[in-house]
């Protein structure tokens, strides 16, 4: 029988933590030790398995989706779980309590962001409030590629053929399969005004089907702020959720609104719509998420060309900010494989390998 002084929910002391940091849940169920493990970095629950306990030390292996299994060795140290990973590598969390002292569990709320940089937002807002509620990353962009399928492997196949990340097929396939078997009340935070994050929204909707949920919708949002030495003013207005600040986020939180089922049959019948025209980009128009064709950022990226050379970066980076007003389009992944396009048809003058954008540089042909 472990001891009940494991019981507990333990945290990392950073508010802001991008590395391989765990929270760590153990429980007592029926004389039995439960224990979960959630990577902090990402919101994934790990696969607990050999666990083995006694009354000073629980031992246990972790598999992760997102990267590989790791062994854990957890002692207890005055207010501290002292852990112990495989390659040496040790941590030190602390008890999450309530102000009274009571222990403080996981609410059941999953907040579900359009992307891993809002994700990263969104968690370290859930910290910075003093919550407990969990955040899932959806790790793919919708408003891009093939749509017409709903086998992720196809997905995946076509990010490989456009951008180098061998885990995007793991990704997808978690990301949905936990949304799918979470018993959690979900919270799907989106903007109408980002490309990306309304495919993303449609798509959910489409998937989640009948089953209850929260949005908040971020579009348009103009949220007070306040300088020093200055009046309180308000922000501009929010085009996409990854580029809110953390602050910004947490003064959101209770202020979700249920989805209707009127709205999540509106929403689920546009994404099917998108699927059928099964178009190379999604884009944000006055009437909504649009269909467009492959060139349609061309006349962006051919704007910022001169007949000088230029860095192709800089070129990408431009062509993004040059039309970013009112609505957030497209990603530099994207533009960059336009940019290359352009220069197989000889539209641009390459000056170097547009695989390496670093490098290379280009400019309008003479």
């Amino acid at each position: 029988m472990p001891r009940e002084d494991f019981v507990g929910r333990w945290i990392a002391g950073s508010d802001w933590n991008w590395g391989e940091t765990e929270t760590i849940e153990i429980e007592i169920v029926g004389g039995l030790l439960v224990v979960r493990a959630i990577d902090d970095s990402n919101g994934e629950l790990a696969d607990i398995r050999d666990l083995q306990y006694g009354e000073d030390e629980v031992r246990f292996a972790a598999h992760w989706l997102s990267r590989q299994p790791t062994l854990y060795h957890l002692l207890r140290s005055d207010e501290r779980l002292v852990v112990h990973r495989r390659f040496s590598e040790t941590e030190c969390l602390t008890r999450d309590v309530n102000a009274d002292g009571t222990q403080k569990w996981c609410s059941g709320v999953l907040h579900i962001a359009p992307g891993p940089s809002a994700a990263g937002a969104l968690r370290a807002a859930v910290r910075s409030s003093g919550r407990t509620d969990r955040v899932l990353g959806f790790q793919d962009d919708l408003s891009c590629g093939p749509i017409d399928s709903e086998d992720d492997s196809q997905r995946a196949r076509w990010w490989a053929s456009v951008h180098d990340d061998p885990d995007i097929e793991s990704d997808i396939d978690d990301f949905w399969g936990r949304v799918a078997s979470t018993p959690d009340r979900l919270i799907v935070w989106f903007a109408r005004h980002s490309a990306s994050e309304h495919a993303f929204f449609l798509a959910l909707a489409d998937r989640l089907s009948d089953r209850p949920y929260d949005i908040i919708d971020v579009t348009g949002l103009r949220i007070p702020i306040t300088r020093p030495g200055s009046e309180p003013e308000l922000s501009p207005p929010k085009q996409a959720v990854a580029l809110m600040a953390v602050e910004e986020l947490a003064s959101l939180f209770g202020t979700e609104r249920a989805m209707t089922s009127e709205d999540r049959e509106d929403a689920a019948q546009r994404w099917r719509r998108l699927q059928s025209e099964n178009a190379p980009f999604r884009i944000v128009t006055d009437a909504g998420l649009a269909s467009a064709p492959a060139d349609v950022f061309d006349a962006w990226i051919l704007k910022q060309a001169t007949k000088d050379w230029r860095g192709s970066l800089r070129v990408v980076h431009d062509a993004m900010g040059y039309n970013a007003e009112p609505y957030y389009q497209v990603g530099d992944v994207m533009l960059r494989r336009r940019l290359a396009a352009l220069c197989e048809q000889g539209r641009l003058l390459a000056h170097g390998d547009t695989s390496n954008m670093w490098s290379c540089e280009v400019r309008l042909p003479d």
